[in-house]
């Protein structure tokens, strides 16, 4: 019995989950970040990095499901930019590593990379 015990703890140690020694340095960066306007024809959520106007040099972020809340409160904690849908954020995140599928309207669907999201404060 004991033996059987050691082998079911030695297994459960030895499975590993996800863990943050995979991510990326951790980065902090001024950022805008947008709520899903898929059903508008727009993105899924997102975080983008770049200046003010969205078309030139801007750098997108999906994040994770465990740190989409984090987003979505600042979503709604966090008010939109002038004439945009956009909120000013400075945003504090690691990168997975992954490229993961950010769905857009009309069938859209760009590659982008995945970060973990640690803190966003509104700018």
């Amino acid at each position: 019995m004991r033996y059987f015990l050691l082998l079911i703890i030695t297994t459960l140690l030895s499975c590993q989950t996800k863990s943050n020694l995979s991510l990326g340095p951790k980065r902090t960066e001024d950022a805008f970040i947008s709520d899903n306007s898929l059903f508008v024809d727009g993105c899924e959520s997102y975080v983008r990095l770049g200046n003010q106007d969205s078309t030139r040099n801007s750098t997108y972020y999906k994040p994770t499901a465990l740190t989409l809340p984090i987003l979505q409160k600042a979503l709604v904690t966090i008010p939109a930019t002038n004439n945009s849908w956009e909120r000013a954020v400075t945003v504090r995140f690691a990168e997975t590593g992954a490229k993961v599928t950010l769905l857009c309207g009309w069938v859209n669907k760009p590659q982008t990379d995945e970060i973990e999201i640690l803190e966003i404060t509104a700018r």
